[in-house]
């Protein structure tokens, strides 16, 4: 866990017991978090805060903060993760200047780019890690944990520039690789990790592969987050080096171990909810006795966490509704275009005259019709000259009848049949569910995740993440 669990602050002899008790918890909710217990980890962080609320001390009062909000993090909580980080950073920004606040700033640009990571916003998250990284070169007085945190800029600003496909994504991550640090060697692995998928964009599988293999040397030991990482991508290694034995070996261990993280999750969600609504009573009851205007500042919170609760409920409604929309489509079309009638292809012909023999037009609609049932549109090489060669025409009869007949251009009528094509094998496949979207990005004929996110979106209304946690649910409930 890599939080903001780690500083310096100088507290007066009144707080220090609290302050004692607060890193106790937050060290004891660390042996936790590395042990995969999310719930009580979450508890013991916010017990921690609850003691350093008690003292003085801004920098420990922002560590805590920000250890929450890294929590949240990892929980795909984002703007549980915002809030919180909000908090701390205000704290930091009341520090004199110095390593402790450089160290502080540092960590918080590193959550905040880990949120952007999240949400894949990998540019501006690059630019978030580059500027922890500017931070922490400043400090004058290094120790074991903040050449941690130096490596650890380092390695985000490579993987970052993996997924903007940046040519010094490997410079970062070797220059991370290249400090020693005997401080959470663990961050070795994430590394090797990045490394591997640097080698797997370059199509050297067979080096992924020996790469993730020497963090599966340490399997025992390591994060279950990075350990599903690491059996996700060395699966797809093996089913690009077409070695079906290990491929599925490791998939499977992917998806149970996925399964298991997923339920972690939601414990450890719920007891950050629990801890929160903690927090809101005890506000209230101290209002009660003597701070009535702690009361109307709670009120107003929850009236406006009870908003945020219902926008997420409708928004949730929505997002439902959206999926099914797709899957009725899917299931009375072929994809999401409209379906050619022979009564509406004479109609067409007489609305829309063209220069093309009505026998040649004829065709070439047939051939389209066999062109989608192959799927080699998923070929992420395609393009309007390509498919003229396969269909034996030129660019211009087939930019015409696809306009004519499709409704669309060429890269529209392309990219819908794409996502029509993943939306099917993610709702029919449980398998697919458990994909990373970079790799359903590629397996529908997409160069880029960021490309495949968009047109996803934009073509169904709805994120693929979205799209996935409908289908999840759904195929739970058949």
């Amino acid at each position: 866990m890599v939080g903001l669990v780690s500083g310096q602050n100088i507290l007066s002899n009144d707080d220090a017991y609290n302050k004692k008790k607060s890193e106790e918890l937050a060290s004891s909710a660390v042996s936790y978090f590395k042990n995969n217990d999310l719930k009580k980890s979450t508890e013991l962080l916010f017990k921690a805060k609850e003691y350093a609320e008690k003292t003085n001390d801004y920098a420990l009062i922002a560590r805590m903060n920000g250890s929450i909000a890294h929590q949240y993090v990892q929980l795909n909580l984002n703007d549980k993760a915002k809030f919180y980080l909000d908090n701390a950073i205000r704290q930091i920004n009341k520090l004199p200047e110095g390593d402790s606040k450089k160290l502080l700033k540092t960590l918080s640009y590193l959550e905040i780019g880990n949120i952007d990571f999240d949400e894949e916003n990998y540019q501006k998250a690059s630019d978030y890690y580059k500027k922890s990284l500017h931070e922490i070169e400043l400090v004058k007085n290094p120790d074991e944990q903040m050449i941690y945190h130096h490596r650890r800029s380092l390695y985000n600003i490579g993987n970052s520039y993996y997924y903007i496909h940046n040519d010094s994504a490997e410079i970062y991550l070797n220059k991370a690789l290249a400090i020693k640090n005997n401080y959470n060697k663990e961050l070795d692995f994430f590394i090797y990790n990045a490394l591997s998928q640097v080698y797997s964009g370059r199509k050297e599988y067979q080096r992924a592969v020996d790469t993730l293999k020497i963090i599966l040397k340490h399997k025992n030991n390591l994060d279950t987050r990075l350990l599903s990482d690491v059996y996700y991508n060395i699966s797809q290694d093996y089913k690009l080096l077409n070695d079906q034995s290990q491929y599925s070996f490791y998939n499977e261990a992917f998806i149970k171990l996925s399964k298991s993280i997923k339920e972690n999750e939601m414990n450890a969600i719920s007891t950050a909810i629990n801890a929160e609504q903690k927090d809101y009573k005890e506000a209230i009851s101290d209002a009660d006795s003597s701070k009535k205007n702690i009361v109307i500042v709670s009120t107003v919170f929850v009236m406006v966490l009870a908003c945020a609760i219902v926008f997420l409920l409708y928004r949730r409604k929505k997002e439902s509704q959206a999926f099914k929309n797709i899957i009725h489509k899917l299931e009375s079309d072929k994809n999401f275009q409209e379906e050619i009638k022979p009564e509406s292809l004479e109609k067409i012909q007489k609305d829309l005259p063209s220069q093309i023999p009505n026998a040649v037009e004829k065709d070439l609609l047939e051939k389209l019709q066999k062109f989608e049932e192959s799927e080699k549109f998923t070929n992420p090489k395609l393009t309007i000259s390509s498919l003229a060669l396969q269909l034996k025409t030129n660019t211009s009869y087939l930019s015409e009848v696809i306009n004519k007949y499709k409704g669309r251009n060429f890269n529209t009528y392309i990219n819908e049949l794409r996502i029509a094509y993943i939306c099917q094998k993610i709702y029919n496949n449980k398998e697919y569910q458990n994909y990373k979207i970079s790799y359903l990005a590629e397996e529908s004929g997409f160069t880029s995740h960021s490309s495949f996110a968009t047109v996803f979106r934009n073509i169904t209304g709805i994120s693929p993440s979205v799209f996935l946690r409908e289908a999840s649910k759904s195929f739970s409930s058949k």
